[in-house]
């Protein structure tokens, strides 16, 4: 899974646990690799999340962002 600044076009992605990663911009953050999601930053509307399906979704769209990651925490597994 990674993450999208849309303010600095950063796409970033954090490769294992506990590896905290920012944008060039610091406008956001993610952590956790392919364990856990933990992201978070300025402005949610200008993060966009990126799941390993291809699937994009505004962080501040709360509903559609916790079932996707519902869906893909019982896939991963």
């Amino acid at each position: 899974m990674k993450i999208k600044c849309l303010i600095c076009s950063d796409i970033i992605e954090s490769k294992y646990r506990h590896d905290l990663v920012n944008c060039r911009c610091e406008n956001c953050y993610i952590d956790g690799g392919q364990d856990y999601l933990h992201f978070g930053g300025k402005d949610f509307n200008k993060i966009l999340i990126i799941f390993d399906d291809g699937t994009e979704i505004i962080a501040s769209d709360e509903k559609n962002y916790k079932k996707k990651y519902e869906e893909w925490e019982k896939n991963k597994k």
